[in-house]
């Protein structure tokens, strides 16, 4: 615990001014659109700081193109309010990527492997960062490569759910 006389970390979430404790988000005079609207649908502060520090510019997507129907489309699939704060505090980014080019396909793509929709909602959850991943460039070889040792669809599957994080790592050689 910090003592007063220290003073916090430049990247401390007490320093950033949109994270006072006790403090409403969307009350904030420098709030942006798309965090009033996240506070509004249940965000905490504590949340809408990691979403601030991961998100790679000014976080200020769109509320109508980019927030609401991303969200929407998540909760659409089966992904729960729980999960889907958690796609979003992990990986904001999503907001930044095509809802029709990336996202969608790369949901489609994982239900085509076989994983069910709990699967991919339990998927996204915990590496949202799929959600930002091309299917042909990314995902596919991935696939592949794990096909090239012999694994059917169904075990692909299987592995991807135990481990998505492995849809992060480079496999060339």
């Amino acid at each position: 615990r910090l003592s007063r006389a220290t003073p916090a970390p430049a990247w401390s979430v007490s320093r950033l001014p949109f994270c006072a404790a006790g403090s409403s988000t969307s009350g904030d005079e420098g709030c942006t659109a798309a965090e009033a609207y996240l506070s509004a649908s249940g965000f905490s502060d504590a949340e809408l700081c990691k979403i601030k520090v991961r998100y790679a510019s000014e976080f200020d997507p769109d509320v109508e193109t980019r927030v609401k129907p991303v969200m929407s489309w998540l909760a659409d699939i089966g992904v729960t309010t729980l999960q889907v704060r958690c796609v979003v505090s992990k990986c904001p980014m999503v907001f930044q990527v095509s809802l029709q080019q990336i996202v969608q396909p790369a949901v489609k793509w994982l239900k085509h492997l076989g994983l069910d929709d709990g699967q991919v909602a339990k998927l996204l959850a915990s590496f949202p960062a799929v959600l930002t991943l091309s299917v042909e460039r990314t995902l596919e070889p991935k696939v592949k490569w794990l096909k090239g040792f012999g694994l059917d669809n169904q075990q692909v599957a299987k592995a991807l759910a135990r481990f998505p994080t492995f849809l992060s790592l480079s496999v060339e050689k």
